[in-house]
């Protein structure tokens, strides 16, 4: 049963993209280069013949020749903390292969615009588009993207790359990413959630790494003090930092009945309560005293300068408090999978981006776009990757990294976060929601409205925006 009717190719993407909430993690721009060209094929050296035989006529030796480089690629690439590292690995594929490829560079701002253009044009200007989390269900459901198995039937994902909870897959029929979808895009940034805290602090007050909130807010009373909060929420945006609490109370914003096709709008459940309360209570109670100002770039600074002992953040802010330039608390900063409402109720939401062929290429071009894909998801490639600085997506790589000298305090709980990855609703109307979410839990947030009156707004409001995109949706509860 089909819980929304199947849209005309690119109906509807520039209104629904449109709200797309943007999320600070940017760095200076840099311009674009390509990479070194081919080199030039050889040609083995002729045999010679045999002196005693009569003469006869040898014919000349075949050249052996290099495999010819396959065309340029240009892929557009978001300028952030992980870009360095995929330059590095970039810049090694051409080294080993000969074939060459273009970054065009571009801030977060501009990518969905340049994205959108890219997949509306009569042949794409790019090879491959890297979408963030938000984006990519509506180059999937809208047909922008080709299938991988179009380009290369036999094509099988390794076992080892990490799916974060089917962000790589497409089911046309129900509308959403799912286990049983046709594989759309591939990983390449595999950033998760991550619980960050100061063991030197902890240690010397007796406590352990937490691994629930309880322990989270116990030890923000132990620690609080004047020059120091307890705990930090990162509340620009919101949304985020409270679905990997709302999914550690066993809520959800949203989920499918599959048996009978209906969507269930479930922001204002119990569970959902529970989890809005208690990340209310760290935020007021413990945090600093711009506790509704936070973004991503305020809480790496707020934890290198000392100022927080503990928050939930991204795996890829990790290095900047070992970097010397921004960090007074190098080798005082541990990592654990995000706590739960209960031991072994851990949630870490997925943050990644994927890469994405576009449909309107020639078939030589999507060729060679997968051909580098196929090569950057390699063990190999992925672990100069991560030792690059990037963020791969390989479960065997972090393991293998946990054992790093510099990398391993962080690498370690990424390898155990990974069975507690959830995601955000994966739906073309994704960016609606999170529109949603974000304005409505800064009201609770700073105490504009109770936390029941959020969610239930945000409830109706949700419930509304699915009932107007055709899907079928059970009546909100009560």
């Amino acid at each position: 049963m089909n819980p929304r009717p199947l849209k005309k190719v690119k109906q509807g993407l520039l209104s629904t993209l449109s709200l797309l909430v943007v999320v600070p993690f940017l760095l200076p721009a840099c311009g674009t280069t390509a990479t070194t060209e081919a080199p030039a094929p050889t040609q083995a050296a002729p045999e010679g013949s045999s002196a005693t035989q009569a003469p006869a006529t040898v014919e000349a030796p075949t050249a052996t020749e290099e495999p010819k480089p396959l065309p340029a690629i240009t892929i557009l690439i978001n300028e952030s903390p992980w870009l360095s590292g995929f330059e590095a690995l970039v810049n090694k594929y051409v080294e080993e292969t000969g074939n060459p490829v273009n970054l065009n560079r571009t801030p977060f701002n501009g990518m969905l615009e340049k994205s959108r253009n890219a997949v509306q044009a009569s042949e794409s200007e790019f090879d491959i588009l890297t979408l963030n989390e938000q984006w990519y269900m509506q180059f999937y459901a809208d047909g922008l993207v080709t299938p991988i198995k179009e380009i290369k039937p036999s094509f099988e994902l390794d076992p080892q790359i990490i799916e974060y909870e089917w962000a790589t897959r497409w089911d046309p029929a129900l509308g959403y990413s799912s286990q049983n979808g046709e594989l759309y895009g591939l990983p390449i940034n595999g950033n998760i959630m991550l619980f960050f805290y100061r063991k030197d602090l902890f240690e010397a007050n007796g406590l352990a790494a937490p691994q629930t909130w309880a322990d989270v807010e116990a030890a923000a009373q132990a620690l609080k003090n004047d020059e120091m909060a307890g705990y930090v929420v990162r509340a620009n945006p919101p949304n985020w930092e409270f679905q990997a609490f709302l999914a550690s109370y066993g809520g959800n914003v949203i989920k499918l009945d599959e048996q009978t096709g209906e969507w269930e709008v479930n922001l204002n459940s119990p569970e959902a309560l529970a989890a809005l309360t208690t990340w209310l209570k760290l935020g007021r109670d413990y945090g600093p005293a711009n506790y509704a100002d936070n973004g991503q770039a305020e809480m790496i600074a707020l934890m290198a300068s000392g100022k927080i002992p503990q928050m939930v953040l991204v795996g890829a802010s990790a290095p900047d408090f070992d970097n010397p330039e921004k960090s007074i608390v190098i080798g005082n900063v541990a990592a654990v999978p995000v706590p739960g409402s209960e031991a072994g109720m851990n949630a870490t939401m997925s943050g990644i981006w994927v890469m994405g062929i576009p449909h309107n290429l020639p078939d030589e071009r999507k060729q060679a776009a997968l051909t580098f894909l196929e090569w950057a998801l390699s063990k190999d490639a992925q672990l100069f990757y991560a030792q690059a600085g990037a963020i791969p997506v390989r479960q065997d790589v972090y393991e293998e990294m946990a054992n790093d000298p510099k990398r391993g305090w962080w690498m370690k709980a990424m390898a155990d976060s990974t069975p507690f990855i959830h995601a955000q609703p994966r739906l073309a109307e994704t960016p609606q929601i999170i529109e949603v979410l974000d304005r409505r839990l800064k009201q609770a947030l700073i105490a504009e409205i109770t936390p029941e009156q959020a969610l239930l707004e945000g409830a109706k409001e949700i419930h509304k925006i699915l009932t107007d995109a055709g899907y079928k949706v059970k009546p909100l509860a009560d």
